[in-house]
């Protein structure tokens, strides 16, 4: 047997952070990679017991944390909580004290759910959605936070009593859209852009895609009032219709920007729904035998066998394609010797994981306003360029990159051997 060389996660983050949404203990933008903060750890260091980090959601100034800890999953935030997005140890919260990751606690019991885990995670603008899961029980789905736009999914938008808004989170209903549901309900997706939301939902062998909040662009498909004007917002979820038959060739992902929604079918075809006045839209559906998709708030990129490809708004150089005029679907501009593993899109830039020579890197393009693509300058980066690892050779591996609304996250697994300084810099063992 081969032995295992052991090691520790730890999370960078980059960009946007005037509410501490970075959790870097400050809220000053970050323009290079910076080490996390956790409540309760050493700077540059995870809490004990994490195996993993899941993954990292992020809304308009608030960032979650889905941990895998002590064989249990756990989400921890930082950020503006003042609507609830945070739970209700974060809403009178403000300054450096929501400047670092800190965990997410929910009165979960007065629902009957302490028995539940967290399995996944999403944010809109101010809003956050947890998906609960118990073995043998239905999934449920809660939300917390603004309902601007109807984010919450709860209905009666603008009309909440005092009683509701001051409730820590709120139980999403579908039965409205499914009817009565005779097998144990899993939602096995869910997704949020600025302001709308969609989940993927699984009763037996039949698979119910449904969205809410913004609607106005078609995002959520073809909504209508009585009278017939399109309605804006669907402040409750409402069952979304795709062009192909979803029973036959069920969605597998889901992706959203701004006004637009992405749906990935087991085929390798998408679906498309939403606005295309960027061009987002453009060719989406003759591509087959894609394998992934991603959306910034005005752009599609798709993964096949022809590469990363992208279409949308390029003014940042968010296409990633040397200055290229055109926005229809063409391949991002990546050298061709490496392996693209995975990728993340953010509010206007893209961040790609490599595999190259046996090694992860992370390249990234596109709008860097905020210093997000931390390349130490607040330059738009319209070549896609190696941001992770800063200089060949340096010790980690990156093994999950995540964006968000001008912020960039790369989780990268060190030798357990590495001592790790007050700054959250890190020195070999053997060099003290």
């Amino acid at each position: 047997m081969t032995a295992t060389t052991p090691t520790r996660p730890l999370l960078y983050a980059a960009g946007s952070n005037g509410r501490g949404q970075l959790a870097t203990t400050d809220m000053q933008d970050a323009h290079s990679f910076t080490a996390c903060t956790f409540d309760g750890c050493q700077r540059g260091t995870l809490p004990e017991g994490t195996l993993s980090i899941i993954a990292v959601r992020c809304g308009g100034n608030h960032s979650l944390a889905l941990l895998s800890r002590h064989h249990r999953t756990q989400v921890w935030g930082c950020g503006d909580g003042t609507k609830g997005q945070l739970g209700p140890a974060y809403v009178h919260e403000a300054g450096n004290n929501c400047a670092i990751f800190r965990p997410i606690s929910l009165p979960l019991e007065d629902h009957g759910l302490s028995e539940y885990e967290i399995s996944d995670v999403a944010a809109c603008w101010e809003t956050t959605f947890f998906v609960l899961t118990q073995h043998g029980e239905h999934d449920v789905l809660i939300s917390m936070g603004g309902d601007d736009f109807g984010d919450l999914g709860i209905g009666g938008l603008g009309t909440l009593n005092s009683t509701r808004k001051a409730s820590p989170f709120h139980i999403i209903d579908f039965t409205h859209v499914m009817g009565p549901v005779a097998h144990r309900l899993s939602i096995t997706d869910i997704v949020a852009g600025p302001h709308h939301a969609v989940a993927l939902l699984r009763s037996g062998n039949k698979q119910h895609i449904v969205g809410w909040g913004a609607a106005r662009h078609g995002q959520l498909g073809s909504l209508f009032a009585p009278s017939g004007r399109t309605l804006p917002f669907a402040p409750s979820p409402v069952a979304i219709n795709l062009p192909i038959d979803v029973q036959l060739d069920p969605v597998c992902s889901v992706r959203v920007g701004n006004q637009h929604s992405l749906y990935l079918h087991a085929s390798g075809r998408v679906s498309a729904l939403g606005s295309d006045s960027k061009g987002q839209l453009r060719g989406i559906h003759i591509v087959e035998g894609v394998q992934t998709i991603g959306c910034s708030w005005n752009g599609s990129y798709l993964r096949s066998h022809l590469g990363l490809l992208s279409t949308g708004a390029d003014a940042r150089g968010q296409l990633g394609r040397d200055g290229a005029a055109e926005t229809h679907l063409r391949p991002v501009n990546i050298p061709d010797t490496p392996r693209v593993i995975d990728f993340m899109c953010g509010s206007e830039h893209v961040l790609c994981l490599l595999e190259s020579e046996g090694h992860t890197e992370v390249w990234g393009w596109g709008w860097n306003e905020h210093g997000n693509l931390a390349t130490g300058s607040l330059d738009d980066v319209k070549v896609p360029l190696r941001i992770w690892p800063r200089e060949r050779g340096e010790t980690g591996e990156a093994v999950g990159v995540w964006a968000g609304c001008g912020t960039s996250w790369v989780a990268v697994s060190f030798p357990a051997s590495l001592t790790i300084l007050d700054s959250g810099d890190l020195i070999s063992s053997g060099s003290r």
